[in-house]
Order: structure tokens, then C-alpha cells, then sequence
């Protein structure tokens, strides 16, 4: 991980396990959502924004009711698993939601897959939007360091994108040269 690595972190490598396999559950409590709210092509009326807004909590219950009925070694830190799936909507300035947390408040998890979640949505074509490039997607990250993310985390998250451009750089390198 490089946001370990950059900042000296010394995150345990099951620590960051837990945080990649727990992350596919992160957005679980939109099982609950309506199909109709859920892919509305267009603008949410404030009452279905609410209901969006209400998916974390949906989801941190469901995880509760599964969780005694799950072999541990599926979700190994349930602790985990439930701080992303409540927290990841969540914004470093404090007006996120559910519960405003501001800041390191938000669990280290949520914050990264705070951001992974957003690249993903701004990348991807929705039925309310087109998808972005992953440059215009960056650029919108960047712009909302301190805001809407952790600044630390963003810078990470743009030095892992150096990295793999640095990477394939190097190897159309090695394509174009013969080496």
C-alpha cells in the first residue's frame, strides 16, 4: 500500500488485508434502496437523497445480522468491514454523513475507500452520468484534498498513479527500444 509506505505508517500487512477484503462490502446497505431511487437517471428529490443517505446505517445492520451467522475467516475483522461500510461516505471537513465525523474521526479505512469509492463513481458510467477520464477524475480528487478527503491519503492515492504511469512508461521503453 503505498499510502503505508509513503507515510511511514507501519500498518500490519494483516491490517491491510483486512481493509481490501472488507471493502467489497462497502456499499452492501444499498441492497435496501429502492431500484427506482437507486438508478434514477436524473437529479434526487431531497426525500430520495435521504434514503440514499440512509445506506450506511442499512448496511452496518445488515452486517450485524450476518455476522452471527458468518464462518469469521469470510469478513476476519468485522470491526473493520463495519467502520468502511458506515463511515465511507463520510468527508474530512466534517459534512459528510451519517454521523458529520470530521477529520481522523473517520476511521483510516473509510478514508480510503472514501476515495477509491468516488474515482470509481466519477470513472464509471451511471445511468444519471457519463464516465470521466481518469485525469478529470484525479484533478477532482486533487481539488478536494482537505475538503472531501484526507490530504494525506490523496496525495498517496495520486503517487500510486505516478507510479503505475512510471511503470508502463517504462516498459513502452523497453518495447520501443528492443531491450
Amino acid at each position: 500500500m503505498v499510502h503505508n509506505r509513503r507515510c511511514q505508517l507501519e500498518l500490519s500487512k494483516s491490517y491491510m488485508n483486512h481493509i481490501v477484503h472488507s471493502s467489497i462490502l462497502y456499499d452492501i446497505g444499498k441492497a435496501e434502496i429502492p431500484e427506482g431511487i437507486l438508478y434514477k437517471p436524473g437529479p434526487l428529490s431531497p426525500y430520495e437523497r435521504k434514503i440514499i443517505e440512509m445506506h450506511p446505517l442499512m448496511g452496518s445492520d445488515i452486517l450485524n445480522k450476518i455476522s452471527r451467522e458468518i464462518n469469521n475467516d469470510v469478513i476476519s475483522s468485522l470491526e473493520v468491514a463495519e467502520n468502511i461500510i458506515l463511515h465511507h461516505h463520510e468527508k474530512w471537513d466534517g459534512t459528510g454523513y451519517p454521523h458529520r465525523l470530521k477529520g481522523e474521526e473517520i476511521h483510516l479505512e473509510a478514508r480510503i475507500v472514501a476515495i477509491v469509492d468516488v474515482f470509481d463513481a466519477l470513472a464509471s458510467r451511471r445511468p444519471y452520468k457519463g464516465s470521466w477520464s481518469v485525469e478529470r477524475a484525479l484533478s477532482f480528487i486533487n481539488e478536494q484534498k482537505g475538503k472531501h478527503f484526507d490530504p494525506a491519503i490523496v496525495m498517496s492515492f495520486l503517487c500510486h498513479f505516478d507510479e503505475k504511469a512510471a511503470q508502463k512508461k517504462g516498459c513502452d521503453n523497453v518495447r520501443s527500444t528492443g531491450i
